[in-house]
């Protein structure tokens, strides 16, 4: 927006890796509204970078917490990235080389049914759950939000 690319900072994956060990270390849940395309996957390479950067910390409340992506465009699109790689930049595709592909780490799930998508709110398990729409106006987020948001430990 403003006619300017606007890339997560540091200190912006640092605090959402802050919110997610306090979260989790409280029993609950972090829900983010996210676009389908491009926020979600910046989202993801964010959190894969920090499980792999860091998996020696003692961060293992964030590094067991399961994170998944509950919206079937989100994850068409990203089945579209990961059988693209030819279209990512000289870094990323470096990553790729060496294995870690910036968009999969072994806590990542995908749901694409709505059963599935129910599951989520009804598991007593810690989890981050990604969901589109942005603005929080329609889809599973409103769902996610619904069952989450009077929670004090989410």
């Amino acid at each position: 927006y403003g006619n300017k690319l606007h890339h997560p900072s540091e200190d912006d994956a640092k605090e959402l890796i802050s919110i997610i060990n306090t979260t989790v270390k409280r029993g609950g849940n972090v829900v983010i509204p996210s676009f389908a395309v491009e926020r979600a996957q910046d989202i993801i390479y964010e959190l894969n970078k920090y499980y792999t950067e860091y998996t020696k910390t003692e961060d293992q409340d964030f590094l067991s917490v399961p994170v998944y992506i509950d919206s079937p465009l989100t994850v068409s699109a990203t089945e579209i990235f990961l059988r693209n790689p030819d279209c990512f930049d000289e870094d990323t595709l470096h990553l790729i080389n060496i294995g870690n592909n910036p968009l999969d780490f072994h806590n990542l799930k995908f749901t694409r049914t709505v059963e599935e998508s129910r599951q989520l709110n009804i598991s007593k398990e810690s989890k981050v759950i990604i969901s589109a729409s942005g603005m929080c106006t329609a889809g599973r987020i409103k769902h996610h939000l619904k069952h989450n948001l009077w929670r004090k430990e989410s």
